[in-house]
């Protein structure tokens, strides 16, 4: 009987959870902007206000990304994202205890 988690599924769970803290702060700050009916004050690595969400594959020659991405658009994406995440978690949490050697991995 295995007692360890492997490496790759603990760091797995570990970055979905940080997705879904740093998500649900964006998604806070969008919502307190949002009901005070202001722009949300988030602001780029250089200090600039941001007039949107960026998406996109952010390096590379084969870069692409869209700009200012409204923020009304950013609520249902962040919250896709967060659900996404915490599926991930689950489906990774029924992975460790089967690493873990549990007889009822599936059973949460």
């Amino acid at each position: 009987m295995n007692n360890n988690i492997e490496f790759e599924t603990a760091k797995d769970i570990a970055f979905a959870y940080r997705e879904i803290d740093t998500a649900e702060g964006l998604l806070a700050k969008i919502e307190e902007a949002v009901q005070k009916y202001e722009q949300p004050d988030i602001r780029d690595s250089f200090g600039r206000l941001a007039g949107g969400l960026q998406l996109g594959v952010q390096s590379g020659n084969n870069s692409q990304r869209l700009y200012n991405v409204p923020w009304a658009l950013a609520r249902p994406i962040i919250e896709a994202h967060i659900a996404n995440q915490r599926a991930i978690i689950s489906s990774l949490s029924v992975k460790a205890r089967i690493e873990l050697g549990e007889k009822n991995a599936n059973n949460p």
